[in-house]
């Protein structure tokens, strides 16, 4: 088969690039072609996207390490979110590029798109909606975040002709067997199998400057407000190092990565067998070739003294630490994932390690239905007072959740019927503790 891969657009009040690609589709994308089947990709959050420069003059400016802005452009605010004083824009390539990609294609067989936050849904209309204008007897299969934790609404609404819950390997060559009429065992396709022995798809990206690569699946742990338990069905797996070193090597030398960022739940899990071997092989092979960045925020209470010292030796320029709060009941629903004495004694340990306080980034989160804005300062206080930069993480309610559920018992928004309230930016809509102009200042004390 003939099948086109989209990475739909981000329409939100702001987004920014720190290495997003659209693994999912590459994972797939690499899958299929073992199968004959010939995969093409449209990346509508492309920042390097040559047309943007021939037809709009310049490309958004790329900061370090290969992380930027999106272009944008502003579109008409959703009713819904109107009390949010905030420009509403769609996030990526412009209509026109988007449809002068499409329309130089042969007409495909089927359609993969992907869904990344829930509250980003108008993208993958758009893009449903463009595509069936184009390729009306063309199937389209939705997959990806939205359409697994909001699937009733995705298929109410999306216009979508089949829906892909969860991993999507498996299911979408089901789905193409079908309309083809293969018959298959698939029982030796396990999806251990898949992730240990398919490299991403970046030969679909061939202008990428950096990467971002998963070394497992799933999470062990149970924050209550974190929905890798139901994306992943409460399975954590973790790949053997020396595949992900084999993945890196590949990655640096078939297309010149400078960047790669690791996007795991919990990338310090089993250390010994895992983050350790990996660390080591990437100080003895690649020798500073490469630059790596943990975006996702890291498991604080598992950095010791020998893994601060190799992310540092492994070239790790871009640390983010997942602390979201000094406050007991906050870190009772984050599974305790670091107390202060712990937050104090790795940034000890990094800065041993040679890493300067100003390099190092502390997550807090804002926005728990309990929160209230003394806490969200205490913690941000704290933070600072160790030298290194607080970074707020504003809470978002996703269906499945334990404080989704809690949201539902305090908000009279619809909040399980429309995914736009889900937005990380507008939880004092229905979370009245923290007002929009709290925020402000909350964000404005970790400037500085």
């Amino acid at each position: 088969m003939n099948i086109l891969l989209i990475n739909p657009w981000i329409y939100d009040f702001a987004a920014y690039d720190l290495w997003l690609k659209p693994l999912g589709l590459l994972q797939i994308a690499s899958f299929l072609e073992r199968f004959r089947h010939k995969v093409s990709l449209i990346n509508c959050l492309d920042r390097h996207h040559p047309l943007l420069e021939q037809r709009y003059k310049k490309l958004p400016l790329s900061r370090k390490f290969d992380c930027g802005k999106f272009f944008f452009q502003e579109v008409e605010k959703p009713a819904v979110l109107k009390d949010v004083p905030r420009r509403y824009k769609r996030y990526g390539i412009p209509p026109d590029i988007f449809e002068q990609e499409l329309s130089r294609m042969k007409p495909p067989d089927l359609v993969g798109i992907t869904s990344g936050m829930t509250y980003w849904y108008p993208g993958v209309f758009e893009v449903i909606k463009r595509v069936k204008e184009n390729f009306p007897s063309v199937p389209v299969v939705l997959g990806g975040i939205y359409a697994t934790l909001c699937s009733e609404h995705a298929r109410n609404f999306s216009g979508a002709d089949y829906f892909v819950e969860g991993e999507g390997e498996i299911a979408v060559l089901k789905i193409i067997d079908k309309l083809q009429g293969v018959k298959r065992d698939y029982s030796d396709i396990t999806l251990q199998r898949i992730k240990e022995d398919i490299i991403p798809a970046y030969h679909l990206i061939p202008h990428a400057k950096s990467a971002a690569i998963l070394t497992s699946r799933g999470c062990p742990f149970r924050c209550s407000y974190c929905a890798s338990p139901v994306l992943n069905r409460d399975i954590f797996v973790q790949e053997k190092s020396q595949k992900v070193l084999k993945k890196i090597e590949y990655l640096v030398r078939e297309f010149r990565i400078k960047d790669i960022a690791f996007y795991d739940d919990a990338l310090l899990v089993n250390a010994k067998n895992h983050i350790i071997p990996i660390l080591e092989g990437i100080i003895k092979k690649l020798k500073g070739k490469v630059r790596f960045h943990t975006p996702n925020g890291l498991h604080v209470r598992f950095i010791d003294k020998k893994i601060a010292k190799l992310f540092y030796s492994a070239n790790f320029k871009t640390i983010r630490l997942s602390f979201e709060s000094t406050a007991d009941e906050t870190q009772k629903i984050s599974s305790y994932k670091a107390s202060r004495q712990n937050l104090t004694g790795v940034i000890e340990n990094l800065s041993s390690a040679g890493y300067k306080k100003e390099d190092i980034g502390v997550y807090i989160l804002v926005g728990l239905s309990h929160q209230r804005m003394d806490e969200v300062i205490e913690s941000i206080k704290f933070v600072k007072s160790k030298g290194v930069k607080a970074k707020i993480a504003e809470f978002s309610p996703i269906p499945g959740t334990v404080e989704f559920e809690k949201a539902l018992t305090k908000s009279s928004l619809p909040l399980q019927e429309e995914p736009l309230l889900h937005n990380n930016l507008c939880f004092y809509l229905w979370n009245k503790n923290i007002s929009y102009e709290e925020l402000c200042k909350i964000k404005n004390l970790t400037k500085g």
